[in-house]
């Protein structure tokens, strides 16, 4: 009977304290919000990327193509069958305005060994929560991964889709905008 009661008490203080912890959370001040840090995301973002080997570059480098910024991570296969396919795009169609940018929500460390057992045509870069919310501002409401968002020359986002998108999906979106 102790035990039992002891059980309600520990699930009833474990309930209180989460309910606390999200109502403190939920009407804290957002200085993001009023900076337009989480409004969501229409353009290419003027944005800073640093590459596996720890070179910075900026998006204005590619203001003038068809950008597709990929959101992965080495642990997650459909990353991996997705990066493939867009590898083979940016073979196809880079030297007529595409170019895919790999953003990788996982571990330095992870993400270098993973980029050498599995290369692709195209640059890779560091991520964390930063770029996570990154991809939220674009449509990613749950953050899942893959996540993958294509700009036009015009730097207007033409589409963005979470999970794996197909091959010929992606040609349909990307095609018309080269």
């Amino acid at each position: 009977m102790i035990t039992r009661v002891l059980q309600i008490l520990l699930i009833g203080s474990l309930l209180a304290g989460v309910w606390f912890a999200s109502h403190i959370i939920n009407s804290a001040p957002h200085h993001a919000d009023r900076s337009g840090a989480s409004s969501p995301i229409t353009h290419l973002p003027s944005y800073r990327l640093v590459n596996l080997a720890g070179k910075a570059h900026h998006t204005s480098q590619w203001s003038d193509k068809v950008v597709i910024l990929n959101f992965w991570a080495s642990w997650c296969p459909p990353c991996q069958t997705e990066m493939l396919a867009l590898s083979e795009l940016q073979d196809e169609w880079g030297d007529t305005g595409l170019q895919v940018l790999g953003i990788a929500i996982d571990k330095v460390d992870e993400a270098k060994t993973f980029s050498v057992s599995h290369p692709v045509s195209y640059p890779l870069f560091r991520g964390g929560m930063t770029e996570a919310k990154l991809s939220k501002r674009m449509g990613n409401r749950l953050l899942e991964l893959p996540f993958t968002a294509a700009f036009g020359r015009d730097g207007q986002l033409i589409f963005a889709q979470a999970g794996a998108i197909p091959s010929a999906s992606l040609r349909k979106h990307v095609e018309p905008l080269l």
